[in-house]
C-alpha cells in the first residue's frame, strides 16, 4: 500500500521506526470484520470470539454479504468496527450502572455509535443523535428505527443549535469529522483524499464544533471525543486546546493494558487512547474523556405548552391497542398527523426538543389514519412494540429477502389484512393481505436491489 509522504512524516514524527514498519505491515493485512448484536433482538448463537472492550461485539471469521442476512435488515446486529466500540466501555465506566442519563451523539451517521449509546441505555434514558447533512440524517434515523427503542430522538442541526438547549445533558459523544488516517486499510479511497490541508482543516472545524456544542454539556457531565486519526493535531493537541479554551477536565480510562490499547499524553494533563491495527484487532481510533468543571446543579425550565406535537385522544389510542403494546407511555400527533408514542417519562424532554430543534424522527411512529383506515408505520413494523395479537408471519430467508425486495407476491395465510412479516421472530415490514396477492408496505428506500441468488444468513 502506497501511502502519502507527508502522511510517513507526521507518523514518524510521534512513533519509532519499527512501530512504522509494523504500521505498514498491518495495512497488507485483511481488515477485521465485527459486529454488535442487540441484546432482545439477536436470536441465533453467538459468535464465536468477543470484542474485550464491549459488551455486545464480536468478531466474525469472515465477512458475509450483509444486504443479503434478514437478520441485518431487522436490527438483530449492527456492523460497526471494533475499535470504535471502546465507547461502549467509557459509557460504562464513567455511569457506573446508572442509565438514566441524557445522552447526545452529535456527529450521528450512520448510526454506529448511536446505535451503541442506544443499546447501553436499553429504554432508561435519552439518547439524542444527530447528523448536520441532510441525507445522512435520513441513513441515521432509519438504522435508529431498527434498533427498536423509544427512548431515542433524531435530528438534523447544527453545533450551535443546541445551546437554545442549555445545559441539557449528562454526556455529549463526539465522534468529529476528520482526515480518516485510521480508514486507510479499510477504505483505500481516503487515501487519495489525504493531505496536510484537509488535515488542518479538519483539526480547526473539530475545535469549532466543540466550541459550539459545549454550552449544552451539564456541569460535571462528560465529553467523550473521538476521530479515526493517528496525528497529534486532531487528537491530543485538540484536547491541549479543549483543556486550556474550555477549562475541561481530562480523565483516565482504565483500559486493561491486555488489550494493547496506546495511551497518549500531553500538555495539561491531557489524556487520550489510540488505537493502532498493529497493536489491537481494529482500525486506526483515537479516544479522550473530558469533564466539564462545576456544580451538579443543572435546572431546564420546560414551557408551559408545547406546538410541535398534540396530544392524541384518549379514543385515538384505545383504536390502537390491538396494533401495540402501549405500556407506559403517551400518544402525540405530529405536523403530517403520524401517531407517535413517547415514554411517558421522557415526554417533557422530548416535547421540549421537537419545539427546539429540528427532529425528523422521535419514540416510535405508530401510523397515520387515511380514509378511517389506520396504515401502520415502518417504525412500528420494526420497534420493540408490535404487540403479540397483531397477525404475523414467519417467512423463510427466501421469501424474507424477497420481501426485502418487495419481491414477494403471495403468502400462507388465512388472515386478511395487515399482517407483520417477521423473521426469526423479528419485524422486517408490514403488508396487507388481499388473499390473492400482498401489498407489501416496505419504505421503497431501503429495499434490496442486489440479486439475492447467493443469499445465505450470517
Amino acid at each position: 500500500m502506497s501511502l502519502p509522504e507527508a502522511f510517513e512524516q507526521k507518523f514518524r514524527q510521534c512513533r519509532s521506526d519499527k512501530e512504522w514498519t509494523l504500521f505498514l505491515s498491518s495495512m497488507e493485512e485483511t481488515p477485521p470484520v465485527s459486529v454488535r448484536i442487540h441484546p432482545v433482538k439477536y436470536k441465533k448463537e453467538f459468535p464465536k470470539e468477543r470484542i474485550p472492550w464491549s459488551t455486545f461485539g464480536y468478531y466474525l471469521e469472515e465477512r458475509p454479504v450483509f444486504t443479503l442476512d434478514p437478520d441485518f435488515h431487522s436490527g438483530s446486529y449492527y456492523v460497526q468496527e471494533a475499535s470504535s466500540q471502546s465507547i461502549d466501555f467509557i459509557l460504562r465506566h464513567v455511569t457506573e450502572g446508572q442509565k438514566n442519563i441524557k445522552i447526545l451523539d452529535l456527529c450521528g451517521a450512520p448510526g454506529g455509535k448511536s446505535t451503541l449509546a442506544a443499546t447501553f441505555l436499553s429504554s432508561e434514558g435519552l439518547l439524542v443523535t444527530n447528523e448536520v447533512i441532510r441525507n445522512r440524517a435520513y441513513t441515521l434515523r432509519q438504522n435508529m428505527i431498527k434498533e427498536g427503542y423509544d427512548n431515542v430522538v433524531v435530528c438534523h442541526n447544527d453545533p450551535a443549535d443546541f445551546a437554545r438547549l442549555g445545559a441539557f445533558f449528562d454526556i455529549i459523544i463526539v465522534d468529529a469529522p476528520c482526515s480518516g488516517e485510521g480508514m486507510f486499510r479499510k477504505d483505500p479511497n481516503s487515501i487519495g483524499e489525504w493531505s496536510p490541508e484537509h488535515l488542518t482543516l479538519c483539526s480547526a472545524r473539530q475545535k469549532r464544533i466543540i466550541q459550539d456544542v459545549l454550552p449544552s454539556l451539564k456541569e460535571c457531565g462528560y465529553l467523550i471525543y473521538s476521530t479515526c486519526t493517528y496525528n497529534d493535531e486532531e487528537n491530543i493537541r485538540n484536547i491541549e486546546e479543549y483543556i486550556t479554551q474550555h477549562h475541561l477536565e481530562s480523565l483516565p480510562v482504565p483500559f486493561d493494558p491486555e488489550w494493547q490499547i496506546t495511551p497518549v499524553e500531553g500538555q495539561d494533563n491531557a489524556k487520550g487512547y489510540q488505537f493502532f491495527p498493529f497493536k489491537t484487532r481494529g482500525e486506526g481510533f483515537f479516544v479522550s474523556l473530558l469533564r466539564k468543571p462545576g456544580s451538579e446543579t443543572n435546572n431546564i425550565t420546560y414551557p408551559k405548552s408545547f406546538k410541535n406535537l398534540v396530544k392524541a385522544s384518549q379514543k385515538d389510542l384505545n383504536s390502537l391497542l390491538n396494533f401495540v403494546n402501549a405500556g407506559d407511555t403517551s400518544l402525540w400527533t405530529d405536523k403530517v398527523n403520524t401517531f407517535r408514542s413517547l415514554p411517558v417519562h421522557l415526554e417533557q424532554d422530548i416535547l421540549f426538543l421537537a419545539d427546539r430543534l429540528r427532529v425528523i424522527h422521535c419514540g416510535v411512529a405508530w401510523g397515520t389514519w387515511q380514509k378511517n383506515i389506520f396504515i401502520p408505520d415502518h417504525s412500528l413494523a420494526q420497534s420493540l412494540m408490535v404487540t403479540p395479537r397483531f397477525p404475523a408471519v414467519e417467512l423463510s430467508l427466501q421469501d424474507a429477502l424477497l420481501f426485502l425486495k418487495r419481491e414477494l407476491h403471495e403468502v400462507n395465510s388465512d388472515h386478511k389484512g395487515w399482517h407483520l412479516a417477521t423473521f426469526r421472530g423479528n419485524g422486517l415490514g408490514f403488508f396487507k393481505n388481499l388473499g390473492h396477492r400482498i401489498n407489501n408496505y416496505l419504505p421503497q428506500e431501503i429495499r434490496i436491489r442486489m440479486d439475492i441468488g447467493s443469499a445465505s444468513a450470517l
